[in-house]
């Protein structure tokens, strides 16, 4: 099964916080544009306390800002090209001071949001040239600065450019994190909702097998119990003396049908059944379908059956030559039947089932074989074991039912998965 790739919506923030981080990078700006022209008025002391300020503030905003994913470059880009050009312009803006420890304040706070910037190669880029206007102001006021001066002023731009990339890698990283807690509980979602449909088709095919198996044994059962008491009805009108042996069939049929009952319930346990027991039961559902009608003559052929058989095709192919019969009984008024069982062994092995009778050939009939529950519970049991059935009125006359399964199943192999629905429908000859 395919699925579909879930796009993660994420979740909007509360209005204050959206405020909030809206007006901050605005707010940030202008103080680094005040704090920075304020070092020509103002004393060192106050200057410096600008600039921690500044820093303090844009750092608390740099994490929050970034952690919450509410950064959008399209949106921000044109405010931090605005930022990158004043503060370039603003290295070289003629200043009566020659102070110039804040003159680097301005461009090393957007440094660190040139990290922001995609692709990175863009960001580096201003970063650099950022710390290449502020070093050639500085010496342009200051050009005796010594050398710890000259190799501060890039070292700090570093240090800032590395400040806002690891804030901007944990956003991401945080980001990662969100997504895939999302899909994972997308998928624990999808997997509720998948445990919830396969319990419901459980319980729709253990419905299925119930209704196959009442329909297979009582049903079975209960249609040669009015076959016999039929024939008791028409010897009691006649004052025919066989009516007590009739009765007394009738009340073995019931007690077969209790016997068909614990059948059942053996053949669906996981027990070892072999070949044997198959015909075994072949055997006497031969014996007892010829005692019930004896009109009809049926030709048990269970030679090719020689190789070994697992309890679910024993169970299938058992049932299906029941019904097979049954129908036989009901519907065609057979004279002669061939029952055959046949086995082939290789890589792809696989068991025939064969019932042909010289029935009938009514159309009506052949109608009505075709569409009973006898012949779909058949479909299901043989589509479970991944086989082959036929089911239709023969070229000259009479009725055939032909099923093929695999000696070992597909779908056994698989967990018990439903096979590919094989059947063939009943075909006019």
């Amino acid at each position: 099964m395919k699925f579909k790739q879930e796009q993660i919506i994420q979740t909007s923030s509360s209005p204050l916080t959206g405020w909030f981080l809206r007006w901050v990078p605005r707010v940030i700006t202008v103080f680094a544009c005040v704090g920075y022209f304020s070092g020509v008025l103002t004393t060192q002391p106050l200057s410096l306390l600008s600039l921690l300020l500044l820093t303090g503030i844009y750092g608390a905003w740099l994490v929050i800002y970034h952690l919450e994913k509410q950064f959008d470059e399209r949106a921000h880009l044109s405010w931090l090209l605005a930022l990158f050009c004043l503060a370039c312009a603003s290295q070289f803006i003629p200043l009566p001071s020659t102070d110039v420890y804040w003159l680097p304040q301005l461009p090393l706070i957007t440094t660190s949001l040139m990290t922001a910037l995609r692709p990175r190669s863009l960001g580096l880029g201003l970063s650099c040239v950022l710390c290449l206007s502020s070093y050639l102001a500085i010496r342009r006021i200051v050009p005796d600065w010594g050398v710890s001066g000259q190799v501060s002023v890039p070292l700090v731009f570093l240090v800032l450019y590395g400040y806002g990339t690891i804030i901007r890698e944990l956003a991401l990283a945080h980001a990662a994190k969100e997504v895939a807690n999302a899909r994972l509980a997308a998928a624990n979602s999808r997997l509720q909702e998948y445990s919830a449909q396969v319990e419901e088709l459980s319980v729709i095919r253990e419905r299925n097998r119930i209704a196959r198996e009442i329909h297979d044994t009582l049903g079975h059962a209960l249609t040669l119990l009015s076959v016999q008491l039929e024939t008791a009805t028409q010897l009691e009108a006649r004052g025919d003396p066989r009516l007590r042996e009739e009765l007394l069939e009738a009340r073995q049929v019931t007690k077969a049908c209790l016997t068909e009952v614990r059948h059942s319930v053996e053949a669906l346990r996981p027990d070892e059944t072999s070949a044997g027991s198959l015909l075994e039961w072949l055997q006497r559902l031969v014996a007892k379908s010829e005692t019930t009608c004896r009109e009809t003559r049926i030709t048990l052929d269970l030679e090719e059956a020689t190789h070994p058989l697992s309890p679910e095709v024993c169970l299938t192919l058992y049932r299906c030559a029941q019904e097979a019969l049954t129908n036989i009984r009901k519907h065609a008024h057979a004279t002669k039947v061939l029952l055959r069982l046949s086995t082939s062994g290789g890589k792809e092995g696989q068991v025939e089932l064969t019932v042909l009778d010289n029935g009938q050939e009514c159309e009506p009939i052949h109608e009505q074989r075709a569409r009973g529950f006898g012949l779909l519970g058949m479909r299901e049991r043989v589509a479970l074991l991944d086989g082959t059935l036929w089911a239709g009125p023969q070229a000259a006359h009479g009725w055939r039912v032909e099923v093929v399964l695999p000696l070992t199943p597909q779908g056994q192999a698989e967990g018990g998965s439903t096979g590919a629905h094989k059947t063939r429908e009943k075909v006019e000859p």
